[in-house]
């Protein structure tokens, strides 16, 4: 039988689930990190964003995947409404320039590492992480934030980002900070990488380096992994560009992994967005069809069969009671994945 499974708002009995995740996540998932005091504060301020009525510059909202017959947490997504609020937001863009000699009739082509802030006031996803034994489902799971975020808009940027782990090696090193980050901060990766999921990042404004940094400076078998995925990335970087986000360029300033953006009002999952009438059925045999509750203080989500009517959607008693939802409820739905 295969597990019944639903997406829901974070609640404060989550966090040994959370933290349990966290680890398996291990290193590079910066937006996740395995120390309990930073994730209950990440807990505590999502229980207040769906709250809350009005926006808030520091809103975060966090979403759980949860094998309710376990009653288990097997999976994370989450949202970020504005980038810079809490902590400045910096990438580095990456600039072609041309230099060209007369005298020798040569042109020296070359690229840039620009540090800057143009991704402020950008609302970020992030923490996508699914248990390895519930892969499969990871699809759903992150389409329903962008559905949060359809409905409930007025809480949201209108551009929206984001970060995809870069490129390490088998032994989790990262070229890209050993070739510029280790020089500036005097510490490995993984220190400089915890120290930002906990929240800890003043001392990158205080020893990034502010000049341009030119690549050619830097080994070519490092030029080549600048804005490359982790091996374990490669899927939800598709997920991401399947959706509608684009890579503009933009990299981690830590790993130099792609950091992509969306138009938040094109994103596929919103433009395809309806809202119907609940209905409930028997043993529904129909496509499934991925079905929200529009209610945002007990927002929850599940991938269920589903027989659509022009104004109504029929789901049978069990899905209704996971999603909470009665006769005539409104709901959210999406039937393109």
């Amino acid at each position: 039988m295969m597990p019944q499974l639903r997406v829901r708002a974070v609640q404060r009995t989550d966090l040994a689930d959370i933290l349990e995740l966290a680890h398996i996540a291990g290193q590079g998932l910066t937006s996740l990190p395995p120390n309990e005091p930073a994730l209950l504060k990440k807990i505590n301020c999502s229980i207040k964003t769906f709250a809350r009525r009005k926006s808030h510059p520091s809103d975060y909202f966090l979403l759980v995947m949860e094998d309710t017959a376990k009653q288990k947490i097997v999976g994370t997504a989450a949202i970020y409404t504005k980038t810079g609020a809490a902590q400045a937001f910096y990438a580095y863009r990456l600039v072609p320039i041309t230099h060209y000699s007369h005298s020798l009739n040569k042109e020296i082509r070359s690229d840039l590492l620009q540090l800057t802030n143009d991704y402020t006031d950008c609302s970020e996803v992030s923490a996508l992480f699914i248990h390895p034994d519930y892969r499969g489902n990871g699809g759903w799971l992150s389409k329903s934030r962008y559905m949060l975020m359809g409905e409930f808009a007025k809480r949201f940027a209108p551009f929206v980002i984001a970060q995809i782990r870069g490129y390490t090696d088998q032994k989790g090193r990262s070229p890209f900070w050993r070739a510029i980050g280790e020089k500036f901060f005097d510490m490995d990766f993984a220190e400089a990488d915890y120290l930002c999921g906990i929240e800890t990042n003043q001392f990158i404004t205080e020893l990034m380096p502010k000049y341009p940094i030119y690549c050619c400076l830097i080994p070519k078998s490092v030029r080549q992994v600048i804005g490359k995925p982790n091996f374990y990335s490669h899927r939800a970087l598709k997920l991401l560009q399947k959706e509608g986000f684009i890579y503009e360029q933009m990299v981690d300033i830590f790993d130099a992994g792609p950091i992509l953006r969306a138009p938040t009002g094109h994103l596929k999952t919103v433009r395809h967005l309806q809202k119907k009438r609940v209905q409930i059925g028997t043993e529904v045999d129909a496509p499934p069809t991925l079905v929200a509750s529009a209610r945002l203080s007990r927002f929850c989500a599940i991938y269920t069969p589903a027989a659509h009517k022009a104004d109504a959607i029929v789901i049978d008693r069990t899905r209704a009671e996971l999603l909470e939802v009665k006769k005539n409820d409104s709901v959210l739905c999406l039937s393109i994945l």
